[in-house]
């Protein structure tokens, strides 16, 4: 009499966890602006892709949409992120500077964050900020970085017991010197050294005392 023998059981295909792995939801939103900055920092806004994110964060492509909405909200997500690294930069300005040098120092902080994260401000105020129609509550968080000059034009005129114009139409004012000098370094009009660096405080100093 022959022993019954075990059916043998079908090996089961492995998962491609690529494609099957999905986190929770802050963890899989995590994931995926994790490697949207990652290729956006190396490539630029050229370099990203719904795929493309999704493959590097291990990701469905839903994954992008359901947490995103696709593409247009990784850009707006980066977008925030620009601004943000923006306003950290101008928070540590040291309390301690007044008047003058403070505001200088604020647009330095402009300049610095500028040539420190060149894809972030291409996506900002570059040229791909067309690329993106911020949301209500990304244009907010980006005039928001407005304040810290307009205070310390609030600041200085206080101090120097001075009527001068509205302090946010000054540091707008300040505000698109900026733009405008670091755009043309971004484009190499402006060469990026000490005497390019020194003619950018002069000019900083000549709007902040006359911004008339």
């Amino acid at each position: 009499m022959n022993p019954r023998k075990t059916p043998r059981r079908k090996a089961q295909p492995a998962p491609d966890t690529a494609l099957s792995h999905v986190p929770d939801h802050a963890d899989a939103s995590a994931a995926l602006l994790d490697a949207a900055r990652r290729i956006f920092e190396a490539e630029g806004v050229k370099g990203l892709s719904v795929r493309r994110v999704a493959q590097d964060a291990h990701c469905t492509t839903m994954a992008v949409y359901s947490r995103f909405q696709g593409k247009h909200g990784i850009l707006g997500a980066l977008f925030d992120e620009g601004f943000d690294k923006l306003a950290m930069a101008q928070q540590a300005v040291k309390p301690s500077l007044k008047g003058a040098q403070r505001v200088l120092a604020l647009c330095r902080a402009y300049r610095a964050t500028a040539h420190a994260y060149p894809h972030h401000y291409a996506l900002m105020l570059g040229h791909f900020s067309g690329e993106l129609a911020p949301s209500e509550s990304s244009q907010a968080k980006a005039l928001s970085t407005l304040n810290y000059l307009a205070d310390a034009v609030a600041n200085m005129a206080a101090a120097q017991s001075k009527r001068r114009p509205a302090h946010m139409e000054v540091a707008t004012r300040l505000f698109a010197f900026c733009h405008g000098w670091v755009s043309l370094e971004r484009m190499q009009f402006l060469a990026d050294d000490a005497r390019t660096l020194k003619a950018f405080d002069r000019a900083v100093m000549a709007l902040a005392a006359d911004p008339c």
